[in-house]
């Protein structure tokens, strides 16, 4: 028995000594590619909440291609002040870039959409919300994109423009007039609801009927003629392929039935004057809020007619254009003790001002403020959620 034991004994012992000099071979062959085991595979660091974010270039594209926007958010404490700014960065010059302003609802201009939703029906890179509006979602001020009026200018607040790849900031006012057949009609509503006597003109984007509910002459123009003129009490239909007359009160009804005839050929025309300059041809242009900085120098006021006072830290959005032509939106997130108090006007003035700026205007604030990267809500909306606005300014790439 005791010589059966022994052999078998050896034999272990042997395989034993085996096995201890081949295991690093074997752990070698099992370890993760790269020769790094699974338990200490390298991570990329996660960039910190300041550092800028740019979109990459298509690998097949130029090799010094520029970015499409840059994004960056600054943090600051102090003077028992928190701050949180949400910075975009875009050069309108670059060929790649799209960028401009979107109404909630495509064409029409009444109605609201949470800012991500707009972004998402334009495949957009990034969004940030825009200016003003009634209560029903209609614009509150100029709207031209394309050499297409949707809104009127107010005469006084400021627009974004953007011509030939340069962004600029200036006054501005419309001219809308209906001519043909040595007729014109001037002194026009546009686009606008009935508040007061006068006459009106409205193209479809306002929708399909000219939302009046009193009486009123209302001349149909259908490819350019005159098909006729109807008294309504009620809503009057707006064609589809022209644009509607319609006058309320006693004289403006006399005046539009002494001038337009049945049959009569009638243009609608309209005039962007920038700052007394004539000019039709932009790419597009958007009424903002109050000026906030004008040539490098702090314009703001302490109360407009959208906001009221703004002298309060509260959440705020702008826009500033810098000496190269760079688009800079800001996003101030407020109402958040320990994130975020927000910014007065004049102390948003002051940041634009370090931030490169030359011309800033307002922009909607408050809840509305907004700024989504890449399909993400960066800052923090202060209702704790997205509120929804009636326009937005959104930037994707050229071939999206």
């Amino acid at each position: 028995m005791k010589n059966r034991i022994l052999p078998i004994l050896s034999l272990f012992i042997a395989s034993l000594y085996v096995l201890w000099f081949l295991c690093p071979a074997i752990a070698g062959l099992v370890s993760a590619p790269g020769g790094h085991n699974q338990s200490e595979r390298e991570t990329s660091p996660t960039p910190s909440a300041t550092s800028p974010i740019t979109t990459p270039s298509p690998t097949d594209g130029p090799v010094e291609q520029k970015p499409l926007y840059t994004y960056y958010n600054i943090r600051e404490t102090r003077d028992n002040l928190d701050l949180s700014i949400h910075v975009l960065e875009a050069d309108p010059s670059n060929p790649e870039l799209f960028i401009r302003p979107v109404t909630s609802h495509g064409e029409y201009l009444f109605g609201y959409a949470y800012l991500s939703e707009i972004g998402k029906a334009w495949d957009a890179n990034a969004a940030v919300n825009a200016g003003f509006s009634d209560s029903n979602g209609l614009l509150g001020g100029l709207y031209v994109v394309d050499g297409k009026l949707y809104t009127p200018a107010t005469g006084l607040y400021p627009a974004l423009f953007l011509k030939d790849g340069k962004a600029f900031i200036r006054n501005v006012r419309t001219r809308v007039r209906v001519e043909g057949e040595g007729v014109i009609l001037d002194n026009l509503f546009y686009n606008r609801y009935s508040d007061e006597d006068g006459i009106y003109v409205f193209t479809p984007s306002y929708g399909s009927k000219n939302r009046i509910s009193k009486k009123h002459l209302n001349a149909y123009v259908s490819n350019g003629e005159v098909r006729g003129l109807v008294t309504r009490n009620d809503q009057f239909e707006i064609p589809k392929d022209g644009f509607l007359i319609s006058a309320i009160g006693k004289d403006a009804m006399t005046r539009l039935e002494q001038a337009v005839k049945a049959g009569m050929t009638l243009e609608l025309k309209y005039d962007v004057v920038i700052e007394g300059e004539t000019v039709n041809d932009m790419d597009w242009g958007y009424e903002c809020g109050s000026w906030i900085l004008r040539d490098y120098e702090v314009v703001a006021p302490s109360y407009d007619g959208w906001v009221g006072t703004l002298e309060t830290r509260v959440p705020r959005t702008a826009v500033g254009v810098r000496e190269d032509g760079t688009l800079v939106f800001v996003v101030v997130d407020g109402r958040q003790k320990g994130l975020s108090d927000g910014m007065t006007i004049k102390e948003l003035a002051q940041k634009l001002l370090e931030l490169g700026v030359k011309d800033a205007a307002n922009l909607d604030g408050g809840a509305s403020s907004e700024m989504i990267i890449e399909g993400e809500i960066v800052n923090s909306p202060s209702a704790g959620r997205e509120r929804m606005v009636a326009c937005g300014f959104i930037i994707k790439r050229n071939n999206k």
